[in-house]
């Protein structure tokens, strides 16, 4: 079985990957001189800057990204953050455990759950409004780093998957060399096992058929299966259709901070909380070779992608740390074809397409999961068909 790829993001390696483990004759076609995608990293003035996202698995090793590296072989180390998570409040900072909700809190949580099991049918702005201001506060944090969105942009029962996914999978770990160690090993293993990946291929066309066809300058190649990692709506567009009501994409921006001294301290997330900024990790606490000294990855997430967004989440970053010797390297900001997801968390399109054996992976088809491991869980899905 012959196997095209669109794409050589994280969607598109890690099924390549698995198919080419799997005796398919795989071939990558990535429109960029590099294959990653926005999950991998260049070097800047001595420091591993990821193009898009965070050097940061959500559930580390245990979750479902790290259990398909596994399974294929993928060679990355992941370290498991410890503690998982702060908060940053008013200056104050606080260990996050399950301790640090009220029981009414917790207890409006449950019988929130049992509502939405009910029927009730709310947005988790709308839920988030009747705790304490915390509890609210940490919600927007919580949402803002995980997936570039406000409570009001997600309805409650799309989160109740995600929940207990997190229950049982804990929080967040780091690979080993970042983003670029993770797609670097996936793009070998494809290699290894006579796959192809091709740099600067753009691929121009679709035609679907008994063989399906991808056009590329001046060449046409046939596919019994076709994934396409660049979205249902650019991939719609190259089968020459057109997707009509296409959900909104998120926004977001990411600072990338060169620091003298740790300012986080561990491996963890840094929720900020009343802020634009969401959260931020200091990744060089697991891996002292991904910058020359310490390193801030800060997220924001963006309503309208404005300028003055980016002006206030500068004026925050200033605040934040005062005292501190920094120095911000990267502004990188994330929207319409290269944005944080390519559709809004809880509006997934889903991995088939109409066409029987053309699929679609990536950031606009995950499963009910935090970013990249929703990611897993679509091309996860993908499998199961192939498989």
């Amino acid at each position: 079985m012959k196997a095209g790829i669109v794409g050589a993001g994280l969607g598109g390696l890690l099924a390549g990957a698995y198919l080419s483990s799997e005796g398919f004759d795989v071939e990558v076609f990535e429109k960029l001189p590099f294959a990653g995608g926005r999950f991998t990293s260049f070097s800047y003035k001595g420091y591993e800057v990821s193009t898009g996202a965070l050097h940061m698995i959500p559930h580390g090793k245990r979750g479902p990204l790290g259990r398909m590296l596994r399974e294929i072989g993928c060679d990355v180390e992941i370290v498991d953050s410890k503690p998982e998570g702060e908060f940053l409040l008013n200056g104050e900072r606080e260990l996050l455990t399950k301790e640090s909700f009220t029981k009414l809190d917790v207890l409006k949580l449950n019988l929130e759950f049992l509502m939405n099991k009910l029927g009730r049918k709310r947005t988790l702005e709308e839920f988030a409004r009747g705790l304490s201001e915390r509890s609210y506060l940490y919600v927007r944090s919580f949402l803002g780093w995980s997936f570039s969105i406000s409570p009001e942009q997600m309805r409650f029962e799309k989160i109740v998957p995600i929940f207990r996914r997190t229950e049982l999978y804990g929080g967040p770990g780091i690979p080993i060399g970042g983003c670029k160690a993770v797609t670097e090993s996936l793009a070998e293993i494809i290699e290894s096992n006579g796959g192809g990946i091709h740099l600067r291929r753009e691929v121009k066309a679709i035609k679907p058929g008994e063989k399906h066809k991808i056009f590329l300058d001046g060449e046409e190649r046939k596919y019994d299966v076709i994934i396409s990692d660049v979205g249902h709506k650019i991939t719609s567009e190259l089968l020459g259709e057109k997707h009509a009501d296409h959900p909104p994409e998120s926004k977001g921006v990411k600072y990338t901070v060169a620091i003298d001294e740790p300012f986080i301290g561990h491996t963890g997330v840094l929720f900020v909380l009343g802020k634009s900024i969401a959260g931020m990790n200091e990744v060089t606490n697991a891996d002292e070779n991904l910058g020359r000294k310490h390193m801030l990855q800060i997220h924001q997430p963006l309503r309208n992608g404005t300028k003055e967004e980016i002006v206030q989440g500068l004026r925050e970053i200033r605040e934040i740390l005062r005292g501190y010797s920094f120095e911000i390297i990267a502004v990188q900001s994330y929207k319409g074809d290269w944005p944080v997801n390519r559709v809004m968390a809880g509006m997934d399109m889903g991995n088939r397409t109409k066409y029987g054996s053309i699929y679609v992976v990536g950031d606009g088809a995950k499963g009910d999961d935090i970013e990249v491991e929703g990611i897993a869980l679509g091309v996860r899905k993908v499998l199961e068909d192939l498989l």
